[in-house]
């Protein structure tokens, strides 16, 4: 087996739509978006894969840095190669040759995060139970005040119409307005097939994910604002 994918289940449309373009029906050991709140579970959990991959010569992170979960990854078993990118939400966005400039004050959705355990309308459901709908409501408009745009990512991997209404309640119940905006999956398509070039990092067997690997210093790491 000379490659195989890990890669997170919020973006499981994505990648599988992009493997059934190119053809590359490589085998993915899916991580639970769960491990996407908590970067340091994330890096356990990303080390423990890699730790028990046997017989690869590459293994291919449908990751990007992700709040810095990336950074101290160890390549114990095989070859990491990793898309030079912040996170799910720069990799599905950016355009191919272009530097990726994220919106501000934009809080991003995608079916997959809507439909994550940990998505804004569970997390809104359990406060709910907790504290009762009004003071839910409260509590919410809070937490994302700084937030003015709610974007949802047509990645054309589902139907963005199913999805519409969902993320027309969260913008409602947050107070922000709904963008729609078009994304793809071609950062996706290139981590199958290659070329492995300056859009990847690529870390050798036996050395550590560093965040120069990302292009950026201990000084400039972005922190995200939020992951898919």
């Amino acid at each position: 087996m000379d490659r195989i994918i890990i890669a997170c289940e919020t973006i499981k449309d994505e990648l599988t739509a992009a493997i059934n373009k190119t053809g590359c029906e490589l085998p993915v050991i899916w991580i639970d978006s769960m491990y996407h709140m908590e970067p340091g579970l994330l890096r356990k959990k990303l080390q423990e894969e890699i730790d028990a991959v046997k017989d690869a010569e590459n293994i291919l992170l449908a990751f990007g840095s992700c709040g810095n979960a990336m950074i101290g990854v160890k390549a114990t078993t095989a070859n990491l190669i990793i898309p030079k990118t912040d996170d799910c939400i720069s990799m599905v966005l950016c355009k191919q040759g272009e530097k990726f400039e994220r919106a501000k004050q934009t809080y991003f959705l995608t079916k997959g995060w809507i439909e994550s355990t940990r998505s804004l309308t569970s997390e809104f459901q359990r406060a709910a139970e907790r504290y009762g709908r009004e003071k839910a409501e409260r509590i919410f408009r809070f937490m994302l005040h700084s937030y003015k745009y709610l974007m949802l990512i047509d990645t054309q991997s589902y139907d963005v119409e199913k999805y519409k209404g969902k993320a027309e309640q969260i913008a409602q119940l947050t107070n922000m307005e709904l963008i729609i905006e078009k994304g793809s999956t071609w950062f996706l398509e290139k981590l199958l097939t290659g070329p492995y070039d300056s859009d990847f990092c690529i870390v050798p067997k036996g050395q550590e994910v560093k965040i120069h690997h990302f292009g950026y210093d201990s000084d400039d790491v972005p922190k995200s604002v939020n992951l898919i």
